[in-house]
């Protein structure tokens, strides 16, 4: 039976849990008090959290959120830290493999669960601003596209109107 101390651990696990929009599973082994205290700053300017918790315990919270059993197993061996996005997990995880010592044992986001490769190539994806940035400059170039189209026309009809004029000169003579 589980003590009093841990089931209280355990309901605010899960209602920080509850909130999370992505989940970085690591291992913070190596890592100095100074580099990991930087690593929660970083995640909080980001809207993301760094959360210790036992291996049993973040097993019963996460298997809540529907981990297969082996899933759980696997990453919750050693020592591990939570990271949790509340926002954009794309920057989570650059922020995560960019912090030297950290070993990345996986992610669950949107209800489906990534291994450290997969994190790592998420990692590399452009953030939501950069790519909201890239679709906004890419429908500006469409705008350009379909002006020089406009103009193109227009610069026709204007040809055609003036060749017109100059038949209908002709046949007045």
């Amino acid at each position: 039976m589980p003590s009093a101390k841990n089931n209280e651990i355990l309901q605010k696990s899960r209602d920080i849990i509850k909130e999370g929009k992505g989940f970085y599973f690591t291992d913070f082994t190596g890592l100095t008090v100074h580099t990991l205290e930087g690593l929660r700053r970083e995640l909080k300017k980001h809207k993301g959290e760094y959360l210790v918790i036992k291996n049993t315990l973040g097993s019963i919270a996460f298997r809540d959120l529907g981990l297969e059993e082996t899933t759980l197993k696997s990453v919750f061996v050693g020592s591990t830290g939570i990271a949790i996005a509340y926002d954009d997990p794309v920057v989570l995880a650059k922020i995560l493999k960019e912090t030297s010592n950290l070993k990345i044992k996986g992610g669950y986001i949107e209800g489906s669960f990534y291994d450290t490769q997969a994190v790592t190539q998420l990692s590399r994806i452009p953030s939501r601003l950069v790519l909201i940035a890239q679709l906004l400059g890419s429908m500006n170039i469409a705008g350009n596209l379909v002006g020089v189209l406009q103009g193109t026309i227009r610069n026709l009809i204007y040809t055609l109107d003036a060749v017109s004029t100059n038949m209908k000169g002709k046949e007045a003579k």
